[in-house]
């Protein structure tokens, strides 16, 4: 009986040891988890801290912060990287701007001289590419500015409705041209949002662009009142991947090849920057986008 209590007393040793073992490593384990996610969030140079003594945990902490190393100095090369790249993009854009004037210039002073059916027509081509130059030229400078971690532009309480209304009636004769007469749902409460009007413009207009490029004769604006905005269109040229790739920089799909493939990019970090979010869809033969923006108190 006494060898009996003694093994019973040595188990129970053994299992409160475990126990509190146990609970140091999960609390040392969940401290790590915690850590890691704010290192992750944070541009900070710490590193995780451990204060058990396990020799699992601490080799567990030491190998992630090896990791978060390595993680840091692949971010910092990125985000230079990145920087300079847009800094070049910005830089080639301003200096294409000015010769594409004076060329643009040029042709218009020759367009109004007297010239052969041809020469009108060589002159014609001419400037339409020039001009096409210039679009492209801009949208690569808008872009650079855009996307620079530097771009703060100022946000104001703005009715969404009005704003829209502006959009659609400034695209009026290019959807006129398209052959596209709008379908328009706006909600009889004024939506309002917390955003830099510029933005807000150059996001329906960039969207109504995208949707005169991709439509076959259609286009659906929706405004909910609870901050979504809806356009949809028919677009039999498109898939599924090609929608699904409509806000990659610089992807174009066989239909608009003339486009450097920005606006989208474009709308998708400008909407980011107002905190809501974006997303395209294709079904049935429509593309959809929806954004979803962060309402103000009225």
């Amino acid at each position: 009986m006494i060898w009996l209590s003694v093994i019973c007393s040595i188990l129970l040793l053994l299992t409160v040891f475990l126990i509190v073992k146990i609970f140091s490593m999960k609390k040392d384990i969940d401290k790590i988890d915690r850590e890691f996610t704010e290192k992750l969030k944070a541009d900070t140079n710490t590193l995780i801290t451990v204060d058990g003594k396990d020799r699992s945990v601490c080799r567990l902490a030491s190998n992630i912060n090896k990791q978060l190393k390595v993680l840091r100095k692949q971010r910092l090369r990125y985000e230079q990287g990145d920087s300079e790249l847009k800094n070049a993009v910005a830089n080639i854009s301003h200096d294409l701007r000015t010769p594409l004037t004076a060329i643009s210039g040029y042709l218009d002073l020759l367009e109004k001289e007297q010239n052969s059916r041809d020469a009108d027509r060589y002159i014609g081509i001419i400037k339409n590419r020039a001009d096409t130059l210039k679009q492209l030229a801009e949208d690569l400078f808008r872009y650079s500015v855009i996307a620079s971690h530097d771009y703060d532009a100022p946000k104001e309480r703005l009715s969404v409705n009005s704003v829209l209304e502006e959009c659609i009636a400034g695209q009026y004769n290019a959807l006129r041209q398209a052959k596209i007469t709008p379908e328009i749902h706006l909600p009889e409460n004024t939506v309002y949002c917390y955003v830099n009007r510029v933005a807000l413009n150059r996001i329906f207009s960039n969207l109504i662009e995208n949707a005169i490029k991709y439509s076959d004769g259609d286009l659906v604006v929706e405004l909910t009142d609870k901050g979504e905005i809806t356009l949809s269109n028919a677009a039999a040229k498109l898939s599924t991947i090609e929608a699904n790739k409509l806000f990659d920089r610089f992807y174009t799909v066989e239909c608009a090849r003339k486009s450097t493939g920005l606006g989208l990019s474009i709308v998708k970090i400008l909407v980011e920057q107002a905190d809501g979010t974006i997303d395209a869809q294709y079904a049935e033969g429509r593309l959809i986008v929806s954004i979803r923006l962060p309402l103000t108190v009225s």
